[in-house]
């Protein structure tokens, strides 16, 4: 989950990440790099808000251990050699979710069909918009 990088999208953003918590279809799966990150974002945010929020996601996640079939195959479409990023793409693929990130190393992978990446825009439009075509009250 990319951090909140511009104000005027921040509200978006989060809803998008209260909608992710809230809502009981969405399913969440992780890594340990993941929850190594969410950790970070508790210490660059230090808040009681920002530490219920990552507590609410973490809670919800699902942890997996992402096996090396799944790292190689996704580590030869990154244009970066970062393991956490290779591992994010990983999960999605050995697990089925989408990736939520605004990074384009993950343009690649993504434009060849092998996992489906979102830009947080497009998350926002996608998941909050249909919320409200359904006549869901936003939780934010």
């Amino acid at each position: 989950m990319a951090a909140i990088a511009h104000p005027k999208r921040a509200t978006g953003t989060l809803g998008l990440i209260l909608h992710l918590i809230a809502d009981p279809g969405v399913r969440l799966v992780g890594n340990v790099y993941l929850a190594e990150e969410m950790m970070r974002y508790t210490e660059v945010f230090p808040s009681e808000t920002a530490t219920l929020l990552i507590e609410a996601l973490a809670s919800k996640m699902e942890f997996i251990a992402v096996e090396g079939k799944y790292l190689k195959i996704c580590g030869g479409y990154l244009g970066t050699s970062d393991q956490s990023d290779i591992a994010h793409a990983a999960t999605c693929l050995s697990t089925g979710p989408t990736l939520i990130s605004d990074d384009h190393h993950f343009d690649r992978i993504r434009d060849e069909g092998i996992i489906e990446v979102w830009s947080t825009k497009k998350a926002v439009d996608e998941l909050l918009g249909a919320a409200r075509e359904h006549g869901d009250k936003p939780c934010y």
